[in-house]
């Protein structure tokens, strides 16, 4: 093992898999492994919750002639955050373990997470030209707040707060003053669809549904190309070698004809951006809807940085409605790199390897 400046931890929050090794995202931490050496940089892979304290030491994987391997390394100066929370249980579970390393002086994030969807939704709306491209947002803590706002709106979306992947995500629409359709994904990210025909029976699905998960609500935006398929655009946001944010790619998701969403996890597809606005959009339709992608991919992240603290990377999913009006659908500071490679813009995937590392170098060098 190399000096201790010269390391880059990765910090992963294990599931109940019994994988080997026991966690997610192995291709991306290969490549990042790879791209480390090229850079002079070494990467490893570890468990919070594992960590030796009084030692500062960790067991770590680290990936060697195409296999991975593990050994007890010092606790690493810089950590690279990239912890997924299956639950609210989970994340319970390795709270106080990622909040010791936070608050620990001879550690460095290369960038703090941000909070939930609602946390985020408050630091951009205090931007008054973020705000108008924010779509409004409120928590939800009992059924009676679903009942306003489908008397303001009558279509209402609800989302997990801290998810992901499109899980828990559910349209709700009133079809008559006593009965209401539902259609989305379980916590499990399988399709449903119901109709209740009453409020009290909405009201207890409600109740059982943010029970144990925080939920928040939003109007419905009708955000699909012109034969019905639900999509977004991924833009990919990070910090390269000299500090600067920079943005990496573009891309598209679309979902199936009757879902509502369009995560790939989903079953949703991947497409080139440019190609698709030149297929659904006039020229300066396109051009109006590439120019506010761009504003947004220039302005928000350093918004976010100067009221949240420093951050590595973002990424920002944008909605274009019906009558061509660009929304922020959500901001997430551990952004996934697979759509890129789903459209085979191989470049982008290259830079979306590289930036993380020339990030982490340029603070280690600092």
């Amino acid at each position: 093992m190399t000096d201790q400046k010269n390391r880059l931890g990765i910090m992963v929050c294990y599931g109940n898999n019994q994988k080997h090794p026991p966690f997610g995202e192995h291709t991306f931490f290969e490549q990042l492994t790879l791209e480390g050496k090229k850079q002079g940089l070494e990467v490893f892979i570890f468990n919070p919750g594992r960590i030796h304290w009084k030692t500062r030491t960790v067991p770590a994987w680290y990936y060697h002639n195409q296999r991975w391997k593990q050994q007890t390394v010092p606790l690493p100066h810089l950590i690279y955050d990239r912890c997924y929370y299956v639950n609210a249980r989970h994340y319970m579970k390795y709270k106080p373990h990622v909040q010791k390393i936070t608050q620990d002086p001879q550690i460095r994030l290369l960038g703090r997470a941000l909070g939930g969807k609602y946390q985020t939704y408050l630091i951009l709306k205090e931007h008054p030209e973020i705000r108008t491209y924010l779509p409004e947002t409120k928590r939800l803590t009992h059924a009676q707040e679903l009942f306003s706002f489908l008397r303001k709106h009558t279509r209402v979306l609800i989302k997990p707060n801290g998810g992901s992947h499109g899980r828990g995500v559910v349209a709700i629409e009133q079809i008559t003053p006593s009965s209401f359709l539902l259609k989305g994904r379980t916590k499990f990210n399988q399709p449903f669809s119901v109709q209740f025909q009453t409020p009290v029976r909405l009201s207890h699905w409600v109740e059982q549904t943010i029970r144990d998960t925080r939920y928040i609500l939003q109007p419905f935006l009708s955000l699909n190309t012109p034969d019905g398929r639900p999509f977004d655009v991924r833009i990919l946001v990070q910090k390269n070698g000299q500090k600067q944010w920079e943005t990496t790619g573009l891309a598209i998701r679309t979902g199936q004809p009757d879902s509502i969403t369009s995560n790939l996890h989903g079953g949703g597809q991947a497409l080139p951006f440019q190609p698709f606005l030149n297929q659904h959009y006039t020229p300066q339709e396109a051009a109006n809807i590439t120019s506010s992608i761009h504003y947004l991919s220039e302005i928000v992240p350093p918004f976010i940085e100067s009221r949240h603290g420093p951050l590595v990377e973002l990424g920002i999913d944008i909605g274009i409605d019906e009558n061509k009006d660009v929304w922020i659908i959500e901001v997430n500071s551990k952004p996934g790199r697979s759509v890129f490679l789903k459209t085979g813009e191989l470049e982008v995937r290259r830079r979306a390897i590289q930036f993380p590392i020339q990030y982490a170098n340029a603070l280690l060098n600092s």
